[in-house]
């Protein structure tokens, strides 16, 4: 701008110089006219007066916005600082005392924007370490809430022995602590080498209801069958964010309409002792958040570690009990596990089956030999039957008569079991005095849901089917409620 000409010297000069030019020009002209011997007149001197004055009113007003200008332009960003702290930058390009302060003032606006910017990158670790301090202890505050409730849980498991009391006392926790809307223990079954439900628990228990009411057949998963099938597989917990809709789900017909409802899950191992697989644990529909995360596969571990605990505690249970001859438990023990059993399998609508076994003519025996043979003849088919059952079935000896209870197996199966048990006996000779003895044995046999719709009926059932047996000449199996084998 031409006022910028002006800048290129001090104020002061720059005043003395202009005052010295606008005084300089009438002199001039009339130092002129003086020389020039001409007489102006009055007219004339009035118009070269007004041209002066006019030529230093135009000089003093251009000094003066040469001054007034940038102290203006200094002002509004001084201004404009102090109402909304807006950093401005003057750029007086001159070489006047306006020029300085401006240098100035943008050297003191540059050091208070570094001064904010340390105060606001203190400020912000500051906060962004508060939050670290409130996320450690909101991890804390969580992690002390989920190790209290497996305390809780183990506390609750010294209450009783029940196996599947303690596998609900899991579940309700893990519903409530992981807050999903229902929970399911299923598991590996090794000599089918299928996945078996054996527990449900939820809050909507109108589902549950409605399993046992209906009577579906038990939701049964071969091996890489289902998402259930994969975890046992990998032996690695599996996060399935949609639900029904993902490509692993298994849909059984019978429960299309109620697995559409299933919109996330977890799925979990359990771990026995040496590593193996003996099941999972599927945590369904999580509320809130609507959807599982990676850091709810720890706490789930750790409840599948309780569930492994209650499985490998209830085998340990059952060997304490356990006959050293024939590993077979005492009958009050049987009764106890038959009674579970059996209200399981109507309420999960599983198969259960039970077989009374009796040897053959077995009073006779010990007339003709001793009562100590015939105890060693009882014990050792004890022992061949017990080595014919699996990890899952359990066994009872009253004298003669064997007790088996079989969860999970059919008429069909318990047929089949009857037979290898039959022909492993009579395989078998037993010596006392130089004679050899073959034994015989006749069993009943009932199972759940053929036999009736009560499951707690069952050893009356195979009971009665075992005096069928007996009447119609020994040495035979007979199923209650269907012909003779």
């Amino acid at each position: 701008m031409p006022l910028e000409l002006f800048r290129n010297v001090g104020i002061k000069t720059r005043v003395i110089d202009i005052t010295l030019l606008v005084l300089l020009l009438p002199i001039i002209v009339f130092t002129y006219i003086f020389w020039s011997e001409q007489i102006p007149s009055f007219k004339v001197v009035i118009f070269l007066g007004n041209i002066f004055l006019f030529v230093g009113l135009l000089s003093a007003w251009g000094v003066g916005n040469s001054i007034t200008k940038p102290i203006f332009r200094i002002q509004r960003r001084v201004k404009a600082f102090a109402e909304r702290k807006a950093i401005n930058p003057v750029k007086d390009l001159g070489d006047d005392e306006p020029a300085e302060l401006a240098k100035d003032i943008d050297s003191l606006f540059s050091m208070w924007s570094g001064e904010i910017k340390k105060v606001s990158k203190r400020k912000s670790s500051h906060e962004e370490e508060e939050t670290k301090a409130i996320a450690a202890h909101s991890d804390l505050q969580q992690n002390l809430f989920l190790t209290q409730s497996c305390l809780n849980i183990a506390q609750r498991l010294n209450t009783t022995f029940d196996f599947h009391t303690n596998l609900k006392n899991i579940l309700d926790e893990a519903v409530k602590v992981m807050n999903v809307q229902w929970a399911s223990i299923l598991l590996l079954n090794r000599n089918t080498l299928e996945i078996t439900v054996v527990c449900v628990r939820g809050l909507e228990q109108s589902l549950l209801d409605d399993l046992a009411e209906d009577r579906y057949p038990a939701i049964r998963l071969k091996l890489n069958e289902g998402l259930a099938g994969q975890v046992i597989k990998g032996g690695v917990p599996l996060i399935a964010n949609k639900g029904h809709k993902d490509p692993r789900f298994k849909v059984f017909s019978e429960f299309k309409s109620r697995a559409e409802r299933i919109a996330s899950i977890l799925c979990s191992p359990i771990k026995g002792n040496d590593g193996t697989v003996l099941g999972v644990v599927n945590f369904i529909n999580r509320i809130s958040p609507p959807f599982f995360r990676n850091e709810d596969i720890p706490f789930s571990e750790n409840l599948c570690l309780l569930a492994s605990l209650v499985i490998e505690r209830n085998k340990m249970y059952r060997k304490l009990f356990a006959d050293e001859t024939t590993g077979m438990t005492s009958h009050k023990v049987w009764k106890s596990f038959f009674e579970e059993e059996a209200s399981r399998a109507v309420r999960y609508a599983q198969a259960l089956s039970t077989i009374v076994i009796d040897i053959d003519h077995f009073k006779e025996i010990i007339d003709s030999t001793s009562p100590g043979f015939a105890i060693r003849v009882s014990l050792e088919i004890g022992k061949t039957i017990q080595s014919s059952l699996r990890d899952i079935d359990l066994a009872a000896r009253v004298q003669d008569r064997f007790y088996l209870l079989l969860p999970s197996t059919d008429a069909t199966g318990a047929v089949f079991l009857v037979g290898r048990i039959k022909e492993a006996i009579e395989k078998r000779t037993f010596e006392h005095d130089g004679k050899f003895y073959s034994i015989t044995v006749s069993a009943g046999i009932s199972s759940f849901p053929e036999a009736g719709p009560d499951g707690k009926l069952l050893a009356e059932y195979a009971l009665k089917a075992l005096e069928q047996a007996k009447g119609e000449g020994q040495n035979r199996a007979f199923v209650y409620g269907q012909p003779k084998i």
